[in-house]
């Protein structure tokens, strides 16, 4: 994926609902993919501790953003 600097003028810079759901979901797979090399014992450069503490960090942020998204979603709701 390449981003253009040119286009940014253009393109839109406000947060969405969906950026937050797009975001949410990424993380969800960057953990499922440490998942399983944690389950393979295939730590890359790691310890086991610090795929655990990047695991932990990684679930952590994602339901940050999940919930991010859950507010968003139920305060468009009620906006409507």
């Amino acid at each position: 994926m390449s981003v253009e600097n040119e286009n940014v003028e253009e393109a839109e810079t406000r947060l969405h609902t969906g950026d937050l759901a797009i975001a949410a979901y990424a993380l969800a797979e960057v953990f499922n993919s440490f998942l399983v090399m944690y389950e393979n014992e295939h730590y890359e450069e790691m310890t086991k501790d610090e795929m655990e503490s990047t695991m932990e960090q990684i679930r952590k942020t994602f339901i940050k953003f999940n919930v991010l998204a859950d507010l968003a979603n139920r305060e468009a709701e009620n906006g409507s």
